[in-house]
């Protein structure tokens, strides 16, 4: 009988590919010549920066956009005009032009302001380089006077900030080094030994079937930090643009984009398992529904992200405007001066979207309503335990449905459209980005994919079974492989462009190809609770992965502020290719986790230890997987082995 149905999914999925790839124009093969790029305008045309500034005290530099005019008697037009056809091109009739004012060639009868000089040169280039005309406007202009600055009060309070908590890790590490006895609770949260012994402790992990979970976390981060520190080299000047353009428009594009947009959802799925495991565990002791409970676990998640996440915003609004040198820092913009209290609410995933604080921590603000939502629904469960049924298969249908309906709606892509002309300004302006990719309601299924996991492994773990109790698990198992596979493999065939009319096979495409790695991911972590000695696990559950676990949070806050902290710092046009690719990387990897270790020992911990005592009335009572984010010790488990020793 599952044979009969396994083989009706692999049919039906065949059929959509087949339609999904009839509808797609990669269908049409799009003729090209044989690297036109080299007849073609510069696309980036910079002065030296650096010599600019390095030569005149009082320099004058500034970014000039130059619109090519139409031309239908010149060839090079043609070509241009050819060319920017394909979307997955940059527009060629738009070039940049950084000006140096000392080289400028152009001198002026009419007095003009520094601006209408650049433009005017700019505009004297293009037409000695390429006889066409152009309308110009200024990007950037930058001069000396953008270097002296005088402290504001923001960066005055910062450094208070960072002021006292160096006192009181010096003053307290001295303390703890003179083997000076002090029962203070500030010393105890702020000696530098104390917290690297608890960040390299592993005495306060329980439940061993799931430690692979921390490693899970740790995997997934790194990864998408590597994604994070590429990203912005797609909006930064290139002296070979024409790399990026080979780059997307390679047949496996697609495939890798898949990954990099939706990798973020086994972070939503371990999420939703871990909230699950939690709460089951609590109401197998506390039978009793207690209303409260949802307020001491809202406490506890604020306790645990809000310290580091304001602190990293508070630098975000006073010396990170500092961290910017050359013409292209104004195009890594923040807006945590205006839009800080978004972040702080966790609605920044709703409002403001397109003019983010801290960009990379609309995940945050998903998580923590996701969170708040899975509580309730697990809530709803402990008052009426017979309504199980019902709410499983209320969010598998939500899971499915909610994702579709918002891309139909909203005329949207399947996802994510990784082409040259829409990402060249800014992602977090694409429609699919602001209505699908951040929001709650298009996130939440996997999530919910968790939580039915994390309800399942624990009715099992409960009751002594064991994997071999599913009947015919290894099958569904395969089949969620392949249907992660089919899901992934069929972007390749999405239309190159933008459709006129909503789709609602695309529709049904996108909800399913996100779900496909909510699934897969389920399906594997419910596996690996009951093989934790397979290879894999074992890497994931590595010493140093469940170290690396403890840093993830405070490494995830802070990158954007590592990423473009670097690339605000570039001055010249850079060349696309292996070697910047893994420098920038290298560098943003090292550093992000350099400084989420700070995070983490100064500031994560000590807050952890200073609110313990106001959390532990309500805490005492619950066994708190360690698997949850950010859980420092679990004191009560210690403990009891201390007695038992």
């Amino acid at each position: 009988m599952f044979s009969r149905y396994l083989t009706a999914a692999l049919i039906a999925l065949i059929a959509v590919s087949v339609k999904i790839f009839a509808n797609g124009s990669f269908t049409e093969k799009v003729k090209q010549l044989d690297e036109p790029w080299k007849t073609l305008p510069q696309l980036y045309d910079y002065d030296d920066f650096d010599e600019c500034r390095r030569r005149n005290p009082n320099f004058r530099y500034t970014v000039v956009k130059a619109h090519l005019v139409e031309n239908a008697n010149s060839v090079l037009w043609q070509q241009i005009k050819q060319y920017s056809s394909d979307p997955r091109h940059y527009k060629r009739d738009t070039l940049e032009i950084g000006v140096c004012l000392d080289h400028c060639r152009t001198i002026s009868i009419v007095k003009m302001s520094i601006e209408q000089q650049a433009e005017s040169c700019a505009a004297d280039r293009v037409w000695t380089n390429y006889q066409l005309n152009c309308t110009t406007d200024t990007l950037t202009s930058i001069s000396a006077d953008n270097y002296d600055r005088p402290t504001g009060n923001m960066e005055t309070i910062f450094c208070l900030t960072i002021m006292v908590i160096l006192l009181l890790i010096a003053t307290c590490t001295i303390i703890d080094f003179q083997s000076v006895k002090s029962e203070s609770l500030i010393v105890k949260a702020f000696s530098l030994p104390e917290n690297l012994r608890k960040l390299a402790s592993l005495n306060s992990r329980s439940r061993q079937d799931l430690l692979f979970l921390d490693g899970g976390r740790v995997l997934t981060m790194l990864i998408i930090l590597l994604c994070h520190a590429s990203i912005p080299m797609i909006r930064i000047p290139l002296k070979n643009p024409e790399k990026m353009e080979q780059q997307f428009s390679n047949f496996w594009f697609p495939i890798a984009m898949a990954g990099n947009t939706y990798l973020v959802q086994i972070f939503f799925v371990i999420g939703g398992l871990v909230l699950a495991v939690n709460f089951m565990d609590h109401i197998k002791t506390h039978p009793q529904f207690k209303m409260w409970y949802l307020m001491d676990r809202i406490l506890n998640r604020l306790v645990r992200i809000l310290p580091v996440y304001a602190f990293v915003i508070l630098f975000q609004v006073s010396w990170y405007q500092r961290l910017k040198d050359g013409p292209f820092s104004e195009r890594y913009q923040d807006h945590c001066a205006e839009n800080w209290w978004t972040n702080l609410l966790f609605v920044n995933n709703y409002i403001n979207t397109n003019e983010p604080c801290l960009q990379f921590t609309w995940y945050l603000g998903a998580d923590f309503q996701l969170y708040l939502a899975g509580t309730i629904i697990m809530m709803i469960n402990w008052r009426f335990p017979r309504l199980i049924n019902a709410l499983v298969c209320f969010l598998i249908a939500f899971a499915l449905v909610v994702p579709a309906a918002v891309i139909y709606y909203n005329h949207l892509d399947a996802t994510v459209m990784m082409i040259v002309r829409y990402v060249i300004g800014e992602i977090r302006n694409l429609e699919y980005y602001l209505k699908v990719y951040v929001t709650f309601e298009s996130n939440a299924g996997n999530y919910f994919f968790g939580i039915i996991t994390g309800i399942v492994y624990h009715h099992f773990n409960s009751k002594g079974k064991k994997l071999e109790s599913i009947k015919n698990f290894n099958a569904m198992f395969l089949l969620a492989v392949a249907f992660f596979i089919k899901m992934n493999v069929l972007t390749v065939c999405l239309p190159r462009d933008h459709l006129a009319e909503p789709s609602l096979l695309l529709a049904l495409y996108g909800s399913l190809l996100k779900a496909s790695w909510g699934i897969l991911a389920c399906f594997l972590m419910f596996y690996l609770t009951f093989r934790p000695r397979n290879l894999f696990a074992s890497f994931l559950q590595h010493p140093v992965m469940l170290v690396l676990s403890k840093l993830s949070y405070s490494s995830y806050v802070v990158q954007y502020t590592v990423v473009y902290a670097i690339y605000r710092n570039v001055t010249t046009p850079l060349m696309s290719n292996a070697f910047t690719t893994i420098l920038f990387t290298s560098a943003v990897v090292f550093i992000t986790l350099f400084v989420g270790f700070l995070l983490h020992v100064c500031i994560e911990v000590p807050v952890m230890t200073l609110c313990k005592p106001l959390l532990a009335p309500q805490r005492t009572n619950f066994p708190v997987s360690p698997t949850e984010e950010h859980l420092i010790e679990n004191k009560a488990k210690t403990d009891i082995k201390d007695l038992s020793k």
